[in-house]
């Protein structure tokens, strides 16, 4: 009897071993990334978080600040943290991209407005479109590192000039801002983001606003009805676009996005030749910002105004759009964003 209880014991030990030694063999599973899109509700001082995959509304951010106005969203994948502009309380928000809590708050210049980031540049530049100039800030400190005004002893600007929309390259080596000056003329201005000089500029049409794409910067003109294709490098022509009243501006691998704000339609160019292949009609008034996922089945269209709702979301199939559903976010639905994290 001793002896098989014995025997009993050593089977338990060695059955207890052999699955600790199993568990130890299995790795942790790894985390899933979650995807989201974001927008920045200008009149209800909020940022609005959908699911990127289910489309359901999971957030609701209310900016601290009173009377806030949230304009344009940039994000960080090192530091895991998304930006928000407050146009009216002269400061950047940045939160936390996965429990959305609040955790730096960086006072720079009146009238934030556009802005991007890059993690190769350890930067975020930021346009103040009340105070006419760009801030620069570190994100490894999140600080201003460098507050620039107009170029106007290289461009010859009216008075009227001010900066608008803002991209780093790829690479983090270079900035490019628009210059709006007046209704019909647009300048874009390559700076170096090493020691944020001027390098060069390029006049277009008016009303400006940036994409990039590999190593090409599109640059669509709302007034000029043209979208221009330059070398990030140098700003050399590569090609221009005839397209009418492109604003808002998304990319996926095969295919340029552009939301028309007056002609109320969103627009479709093939990446391959420059031409464009496809225009929908939207079921609001002006269509403002866009934004693609990562695997570019997806588009997300803010439609702005004083008394404005509604968002979008498209599916991209090829060259084709199709609308898949629209929530109501905040007033006056403006930036937008996706990222995965």
């Amino acid at each position: 009897m001793k002896k098989t209880k014995t025997i009993g014991i050593l089977l338990l030990l060695i059955t207890f071993i052999a699955g600790c030694k199993k568990d130890d063999e299995m790795p942790d599973p790894e985390p899933m990334d979650m995807e989201y899109f974001l927008v920045a509700n200008r009149g209800s001082s909020t940022v609005t978080v959908f699911d990127a995959e289910s489309l359901l509304k999971t957030h609701d951010i209310t900016l601290p600040s009173t009377g806030a106005q949230p304009t344009y969203l940039a994000f960080s994948n090192e530091r895991g943290l998304f930006y928000v502009g407050d146009f009216a309380n002269q400061e950047v928000l940045a939160y936390d991209a996965n429990d959305f809590t609040l955790k730096h708050t960086i006072a720079i210049q009146e009238g934030v407005f556009h802005m991007w980031s890059n993690d190769m540049a350890d930067q975020l530049w930021v346009n103040n479109i009340v105070s006419k100039t760009t801030s620069v800030i570190d994100l490894t400190n999140h600080t201003v590192v460098q507050t620039m005004g107009l170029p106007g002893d290289e461009i010859d600007l009216s008075p009227d000039a001010g900066q608008h929309d803002v991209i780093l390259s790829t690479n983090g080596n270079y900035a490019y801002i628009t210059i709006l000056d007046g209704a019909d003329v647009s300048y874009v201005v390559q700076y170096s983001t090493n020691d944020f000089s001027y390098m060069r500029h390029v006049m277009i049409g008016g009303d400006a606003h940036l994409m990039i794409d590999g190593d090409k910067l599109f640059a669509a003109a709302q007034n000029g009805n043209e979208i221009s294709v330059f070398s990030q490098s140098d700003l050399s022509m590569i090609d221009n676009i005839s397209v009418d009243g492109p604003h808002g501006v998304a990319v996926n691998e095969d295919y340029f996005f552009t939301a028309a704000l007056p002609e109320k339609s969103l627009g479709v160019i093939n990446l391959s030749n420059y031409q464009v292949v496809n225009n929908v009609a939207t079921d609001y008034d002006n269509p403002h910002n866009i934004v693609t996922n990562d695997s570019g089945n997806r588009l997300f269209l803010s439609h702005s105004g004083p008394s404005a709702t509604k968002v979008v979301f498209y599916e991209i199939s090829g060259s084709m759009l199709s609308k898949l559903e629209e929530h109501d976010s905040g007033t006056n639905p403006f930036g937008v964003l996706y990222y995965k994290y």
